[in-house]
């Protein structure tokens, strides 16, 4: 079975607030366990920047429904590659606020203290998910109800 990795960003529309982030992520935890695909969502008001890894057909297709989605816009396709293991294989969708992470984490991968995934090159987006996971594996075992 072939393992891909893809990170998407996407830009928020008005019908994406809190209740429905939590709904998202409560959907996602319980769909993804049974796609064997893991990954990490980071939500910001103005955007998602999502890593999801597994089996192949799972991801891509999930990544089409994913677009499909009225909750956000302009999905764009980061980063795609086949990966030999997963990187975050215990975490059926980890969640970070980016309003909780450190300015100076964010300014190490983007050259703004602003968070905007769009701006940022794929070995950035990697380096700064994959600094977040070492820094915060609490805060990202949050739970959708945990979300305020």
């Amino acid at each position: 079975m072939s393992l891909v990795r893809l990170i998407y960003a996407s830009q928020l529309t008005e019908a994406c607030d809190l209740k429905a982030l939590r709904q998202i992520l409560k959907v996602a935890r319980e769909r993804n366990k049974d796609l064997a695909v893991t990954g990490v969502l980071c939500y910001d008001p103005q955007y998602f920047l999502q890593w999801l890894e597994g089996p192949m057909d799972h991801v891509n297709s999930l990544y089409v429904d994913i677009v499909k989605d009225p909750r956000h816009a302009n999905a764009t396709i980061l980063d795609y590659r086949q990966v030999s293991a997963r990187s975050f294989e215990s975490w059926s969708m980890a969640y970070v606020a980016m309003n909780e992470v450190d300015a100076a984490v964010l300014f190490k991968y983007s050259a703004t203290r602003q968070f905007n995934p769009f701006e940022m090159s794929a070995d950035s987006v990697v380096g700064f998910i994959t600094d977040l996971a070492r820094e915060k594996d609490a805060f990202f075992n949050q739970s959708e109800t945990d979300i305020a």
